[in-house]
């Protein structure tokens, strides 16, 4: 893979790092769909229900647990970085809360378009603060790669108003605020954050609630007609907060269809929730229903499975997430921005195939597999009864009111068998 999820940097001894795509128990096979080839991933384990999707031998959506040594690294570090990150991280939140709250001086509807020099104004800011953002969060070195390393070649390519990428985390989006300043489709309930839901409406991203859908969009693929329904509908109907009473399909396809510079590139992360970067899921289709060229980017953030911290944001508690960042002395972003990806006359009709091809090009520079897994397949791993509780409720309502048995794991992320592992700790 030319960039797999944990490629490791000249200055870093490749030891530590582990691919958790290159793995024993894996067989990679190739299914055709009605509309697409996606390189899937089979084991033992990975067969939970009839008509259920397949689960990898390990777990996509669980974090890679911290070692004993990585806890004290963690407890020796964090006791003198995390107070001064923490006001730091304070303090740039409150002068970006701020500079929006200037930027948007006399703007009574946040859901219309703003003036070239406003927009360039808010911008500026704001990239400059989601990089101080991310030193304090411990992201000290980014590494910012291109397929397309001609800068001249790059110039020429479409601007397209979309901007696609995998979702490990919020480093990502922080990084496509201050390299491409980008807005971005979050959940409803994220505007309700502290500093982030203020500064994410003026920087005039679309909100989704997503109590009864997917995301931004229908799967990508389909296992079950009611869940396909659901996906659907989800496109066609889910009401868009802050969007002048859209939908956030219509809300995206608005975006999609202005002239260049009239909003900000939206970016959109298609599978619709976090995992732990290991794989990709299902993408929606939302960003693909315009039939307009997209951009790819691909993020991987690396650490060391002995003495590291898992950096990605999947069944987490944010503020823990947040501190437990604050404890290494150096976490690493390595972001990879694709050729413009311009789809053929079929991905015009077919926003499957599109959404489809798009992230088989974004596997193979991962160097990952793709399962057809989506958030409601995560929601049984979720910390909270209630989250737990809605998962069921979806996968019996997927199922003809069957809740599927819970998938058994038999490997960690990096191929270790869970087995060998626990008779160790025996």
């Amino acid at each position: 893979a030319i960039f797999p999820p944990f490629f490791h940097s000249p200055s870093i001894q490749p030891s530590i790092y582990l691919s958790p795509s290159i793995n024993k128990h894996h067989t990679s096979i190739t299914i055709a769909t009605a509309s697409n080839k996606c390189t899937m991933t089979t084991s033992s384990s990975s067969t939970i229900g009839k008509g259920e999707p397949a689960f990898p031998p390990f777990n996509p959506f669980v974090r890679h647990p911290t070692s004993l040594l990585g806890k004290v690294k963690m407890i020796v570090c964090g006791s003198i970085l995390v107070p001064i990150r923490l006001t730091g991280a304070i303090a740039t939140l409150s002068c970006c809360l701020l500079w929006c709250n200037i930027c948007s001086l006399g703007c009574s509807d946040l859901s219309q378009p703003y003036s070239p020099f406003r927009r360039r104004l808010l911008q500026g800011g704001c990239r400059v603060f989601s990089r101080i953002l991310l030193f304090w969060y411990g992201f000290i070195w980014l590494r910012e790669s291109y397929e397309i390393e001609n800068v001249d070649e790059r110039a020429r390519q479409p601007h397209p108003s979309v901007v696609v990428v995998n979702h490990i985390g919020f480093a990502e989006i922080m990084y496509l605020i201050y390299g491409d300043g980008c807005c971005f489709v979050s959940k409803d309930t994220n505007r309700a954050l502290p500093f982030i839901g203020k500064i994410s409406q003026v920087l005039q991203s679309i909100f989704i609630d997503r109590g009864e859908g997917q995301g931004a969009g229908g799967g990508a693929t389909s296992n079950k007609s009611m869940h396909n329904t659901s996906s659907h509908m989800s496109d066609v109907s889910s009401t868009s907060r802050g969007g002048g009473g859209n939908t956030t399909l219509e809300n995206i396809l608005e975006r999609a269809h202005s002239p260049p510079g009239t909003w900000p590139p939206l970016a959109i992360c298609p599978e619709g929730t976090t995992h732990t970067g290991h794989v990709l899921i299902r993408f929606a289709t939302g960003a693909f229903r315009a039939g307009l060229p997209v951009q790819p980017v691909v993020v991987s953030s690396p650490f060391s499975p002995k003495f590291g911290y898992d950096p990605s944001f999947s069944c987490a508690n944010i503020v823990t997430h947040v501190l437990c960042l604050m404890t290494q002395p150096m976490n690493h972003l390595h972001v990879k921005h694709l050729a413009v990806y311009v789809p053929s006359d079929a991905e015009k009709k077919d926003p499957k195939l599109f959404a489809n091809n798009v992230r088989q090009k974004m596997s193979k520079e991962l160097g990952v597999n793709c399962y057809d897994l989506t958030w409601t397949d995560k929601l049984r791993f979720e910390s909270s009864e209630k989250a737990r509780e809605l998962g069921r409720q979806k996968l019996a309502a997927r199922n003809g009111g069957v809740v599927p048995p819970m998938p058994i794991f038999t490997q960690d992320a990096f191929g270790n068998d869970l087995v060998d592992e626990a008779k160790k700790d025996k």
